[in-house]
């Protein structure tokens, strides 16, 4: 089935006769050819599927069977894929005229000729119709019988005009016949160009109704108000005033539109080069303005992966524009904004000097940025990799801050996340003195870290110092688990091989109790330990845990 051919047929039929689309299909028309008082003579064209090599189907309603009984039409049996059906359309009329009031020869002036033209032929100059809206049908229609039309209340395809002739007892002496004659001529010049106003405008309407959602705000028809939904929840509302076509039509933007496209009428191609001699559709304008802003699909469907794995807000009058909240150790809450607007090209990620400071690299940096493919690439990836940056960081800055609350001398190299920590404690009469370069890896805490003690050589008077501090090492990786902590080692070791420890409470990190004071190892100590992993508590943290949970805090037992 060729539409574009039958779009043309439609567009001719409705210049010559008052045709509705049924149901809104282009294939299926109503109406009627002629008309006299209390009579309308109607049919129906159905378009099968081998148009144009076979005719359309012409259904007769019953005006046209009683008036002409069994008849043949020479235009249908004579059918060519060339052949034009409006042809057939005033033949049937003239037939059915003739009837009424036979006459001596049927005119055939409004009988149109294509053989200069190739309908089919694609190189030819095209015709600029436009498809008016077949829906509306005249309230006398008995459409029960037939269709379900659509709602409507006004023929937005097609009106007849009627004129008023002259009374035919003027008196000849008052009246200028010549006078009269240029006046009529007028009066018919202005009402034919009022009659291609009016087909021009509804054509434009039956072509905005084959693609979007409309509502008329005048009488005129030419005013409507224009749904062009992109996503399910966003549809923009477009005003569109063509009253004045051929002119460029007014129209009138939404904020959220001219947010993404800046001013639509020097970004849209057909309205920046309107020409009015060779004017474009109106639904062209529709058709690039949706093309342009089909692209909030595609940034509606990163949101929502973003959003389900981060808390997000939607920055106002910006659609393409969120700011993702990140929540990290300590509880503490970073906050990045993040414009889709260049998708499917990389994310423009704004963070904060405190978040930059984190994380520590320039998002141009990212692994995941530089690496984006387009159209494959996601930016909940990149949001990814800052957040496991930032969840790393702030981890490590955690951990320093803990060690630091018990160890005088941290020293802590960013750029090759090298930890350098001394350790002192008593061994009976004796002080010792530890120096440890803790390098954490590049996944850190997933992967455990590589401990080595500098001052190894002073290990070698003391074997059973020695054994003691590896049998640490042994027993706290053995176990590792991106849930252990620093400090959880160097409690172990200082548990084995000091007599007055500095072991700290599993739970709130701290020497002192932080509801009695005391310290968790010592004479005034306030101590507890889980019995099946043998982690430290303050007597009033364990309480407050088995309390609470009634489990240990670190191994769940």
């Amino acid at each position: 089935m060729d539409k574009k051919r039958i779009l043309k047929e439609a567009q001719r039929i409705a210049k010559d006769f008052s045709f509705w689309m049924v149901s809104g299909n282009i294939t299926h028309l109503y109406g009627y050819v002629h008309q006299i008082p209390d009579v309308k003579y109607e049919l129906e064209i159905k378009f099968e599927e081998d148009f144009p090599n076979t005719p359309p189907l012409m259904i007769y309603h019953d005006e046209i069977k009683e008036l002409l009984g069994d008849f043949q039409l020479n235009n249908i049996i004579n059918w060519t894929a060339d052949s034009v059906v409006v042809n057939i359309m005033h033949e049937l009329k003239a037939k059915i005229e003739d009837t009424l009031e036979p006459k001596e020869e049927i005119p055939e002036q409004k009988m149109i000729h294509i053989e200069e033209e190739q309908i089919t032929d694609s190189s030819s100059e095209k015709e600029n119709y436009i498809t008016p809206d077949l829906n509306a049908y005249p309230p006398e229609f008995p459409y029960d019988e037939y269709v379900t039309p659509s709602d409507s209340t006004s023929d937005l395809f097609y009106s007849e005009k009627s004129f008023e002739t002259p009374p035919n007892d003027l008196d000849s002496d008052i009246i200028d016949n010549s006078d009269f004659d240029s006046k009529i001529s007028t009066q018919k010049d202005i009402t034919e160009d009022s009659d291609q106003l009016s087909v021009a405008i509804n054509t434009e309407l039956g072509l905005i109704q084959q693609s979007y959602a409309y509502d008329q705000l005048g009488s005129e028809g030419a005013e409507i108000t224009v749904y062009v939904t992109i996503t399910l929840t966003k549809t923009f509302i477009i005003l569109i005033d063509f009253m004045n076509y051929p002119e460029r039509p007014v129209i009138t933007f939404p904020s959220d539109v001219k947010n993404i496209l800046g001013d639509p009428y020097k970004t849209l191609d057909i309205l920046k080069s309107w020409d009015s001699k060779k004017p474009a559709h109106i639904v062209d304008i529709l058709h690039e303005l949706e093309k342009k802003l089909y692209f909030i699909k595609e940034i509606e469907t990163q949101s929502k992966k973003i959003s389900g794995e981060y808390q997000c807000e939607k920055v106002p009058d910006r659609l393409t524009t969120l700011k993702v909240q990140l929540l990290t150790y300590g509880f503490k809450e970073y906050t990045m904004s993040v414009d889709l607007d260049s998708y499917p090209k990389p994310p423009i990620i704004d963070l904060s000097s405190e978040l930059q400071e984190i994380i520590q690299v320039p998002t141009t940096e990212l692994n995941t940025y530089k690496n984006w493919e387009e159209n494959k690439s996601e930016p909940v990836e990149i949001i990814r990799e800052i957040s496991w940056l930032v969840d790393k960081n702030s981890r490590i800055n955690f951990e320093i801050d803990l060690l630091k609350d018990h160890y005088k001398k941290i020293e802590y190299e960013p750029s090759t996340a090298t930890l350098l920590v001394e350790m002192k404690g008593k061994m009976k009469s004796e002080d010792l003195t530890f120096e440890f370069q803790i390098k954490l890896p590049v996944d850190y805490p997933m992967k455990m870290p590589e401990l080595k003690v500098i001052n190894e050589f002073e290990l070698e008077a003391h074997e059973k110092i020695k054994n003691d501090l590896y049998t640490s090492f042994d027993d706290f990786f053995k176990e590792w688990t991106p849930f252990s902590y620093l400090v959880d080692l160097f409690n172990l070791i200082s548990k084995k091989i000091f007599e007055v420890s500095v072991v700290s409470c599993v739970i709130c990190h701290k020497i002192e109790c932080p509801s009695c004071s005391k310290k968790i190892a010592g004479d005034d100590k306030c101590h507890a330990e889980c019995p099946h992993c043998n982690k430290s508590y303050h007597n009033h943290c364990w309480e407050q845990t088995i309390k609470s949970f009634g489990k240990c805090g670190f191994c769940l037992r």
